[in-house]
């Protein structure tokens, strides 16, 4: 293993702000080459422990015999932010996933985002590990862009339960994986929970994914269980349901779980006098993959995202 810096950044109170990479060598120059991407945000744990679960088991678990393709992991490019349990860069804001490819004369994060993609644009394949920029969570799934330039047959490999294949929206032109792809990498991301204490399963779900997506790809020759047989949805098979009413919500499905159609997955309770004032009834037959994270909902807040069967 070599740990390769990739961005120091001086700092007037504290020590320097170092972005370093885990780089591991393969013997085999022919096979394929992966970067994978951990915590770009902050308050981002999932993506964090499991890169860094993945360092350890690439240093320490794994023979070195094994290992037939380079594979650099970055667990984090945000350390400030994650350090104060914020999203964005905290001194303006920024969001690095949205500075891409970046500009080495512009601000912090488009600079940070710059040297990011210089080190990442020459793998081969790509996973970069992000959490929802909404106030919801999930179960691990797979976020593949509609660029033209996708590899949906990658994206499989991981053995996901579920990938979300659709167009990139205007703003997401500027971030990590639609840029990965414009230059011929075969990216895609794994959307974890954003939960402010780690899920242990769903860690393990997601570093599962990467051994299944590495030994797939032949760079360790690892023997794996092969994870699902991924479904494919398009943004029309998603059903939003929203809360007509104000309270505390009470789900009674979480992401991840099937439901019927009709089925009462969830409640609003009055805030004060402590009754139900919405019943949410699932639309049709479904996956849950997500939900609303916080306790009191808003009028017209988004409570659930169910994947339709068919």
């Amino acid at each position: 293993m070599k740990k390769i810096e990739i961005i120091k950044l001086a700092s007037l109170s504290r020590s320097p702000m170092l972005i370093e990479g885990y780089l591991f060598e393969g013997s085999d120059p022919k096979a394929p080459t992966v970067a994978i991407v951990g915590a770009l945000e902050g308050a981002s744990i999932a993506p964090l422990y499991t890169s860094a679960k993945l360092v350890d088991f690439l240093n320490n678990k794994l023979d070195t015999s094994k290992l037939k393709g380079n594979i650099l992991v970055i667990p984090s490019a945000n350390h400030y932010a994650l350090n104060i349990n914020q999203r964005f860069w905290p001194l303006d804001k920024t969001d690095i996933n949205m500075m891409f490819p970046g500009y080495d004369q512009g601000e912090t994060t488009q600079r940070i985002a710059h040297q990011l993609f210089s080190v990442l644009q020459h793998y081969d394949y790509g996973v970069h590990l992000e959490t929802r920029g909404d106030l919801s969570t999930c179960f691990p799934y797979v976020k593949l862009y509609k660029t033209g330039f996708e590899d949906l047959d990658s994206a499989k490999k991981l053995g996901l339960k579920l990938i979300h294949h659709r167009p990139p929206e205007s703003i997401e032109t500027v971030s990590l994986q639609y840029n990965w792809q414009l230059w011929e990498s075969k990216a895609c991301s794994i959307i974890c929970p954003s939960e402010p204490m780690l899920d242990r399963s769903s860690a393990d779900d997601i570093f599962d994914a990467l051994l299944n997506y590495l030994s797939a790809l032949d760079v360790i020759d690892y023997s794996t269980f092969k994870g699902y047989d991924s479904t494919v949805i398009s943004q029309e098979r998603i059903e939003v349901l929203k809360s007509p009413k104000s309270g505390i919500f009470t789900p009674l499905k979480k992401p991840g779980d099937m439901v019927a159609k009709n089925d009462v997955i969830g409640e609003v309770v009055h805030a004060l006098e402590g009754h139900v004032v919405y019943q949410f009834l699932a639309p049709c037959d479904g996956l849950i993959t997500c939900y609303f994270k916080n306790a009191l909902i808003v009028e017209n807040a988004v409570a659930y995202r169910i994947a339709r069967v068919n």
